[in-house]
């Protein structure tokens, strides 16, 4: 399969290519499932902590990665770190327990694409993977 690295989905192109990063198995089970629904979307692998990220990162180069921040190995903030360093164009959505304003703050300032909490629920969540994948930030006021 060859995986190219957009930074905004272009009509007429295939599906950007996602990696679910979360250490629970059944969020990455829930996500998985919730984005395979539209077509725009196809999860092409998971990881279970920063690690594997950073690992699957270099392997695939996802367009995007869905980024748990509260992870056993590589937490998702150092993670989100070495994948801006090693991949600038990959756009990474911080996924998280919370939305404190310093997690917002440090997102921002790694440039990384946004931020969405866990307990927002499945439509801020796919309106926050939408507006990323269109090329546009989503962080909360």
């Amino acid at each position: 399969m060859v995986i190219c690295n957009r930074t905004a989905l272009t009509p007429g192109v295939d599906a950007a290519h996602i990696l679910i990063v979360d250490d629970n198995a059944a969020v990455r089970r829930a996500l998985r499932s919730l984005l395979r629904e539209n077509k725009e979307m196809q999860v092409v692998v998971e990881a279970g902590n920063g690690l594997e990220a950073i690992q699957e990162n270099e392997r695939l180069r996802p367009d995007l990665i869905i980024l748990d921040v509260s992870m056993p190995v590589v937490d998702g903030i150092t993670a989100a770190s070495v994948i801006r360093k090693n991949s600038p164009r990959t756009a990474i959505l911080l996924f998280s327990l919370h939305n404190e304003r310093g997690l917002i703050d440090a997102a921002k300032r790694l440039g990384l694409s946004g931020c969405v909490a866990k307990d927002e629920g499945e439509t801020e969540l796919l309106k926050a993977v939408h507006a990323v994948l269109h090329n546009r930030t989503y962080f909360p006021c």
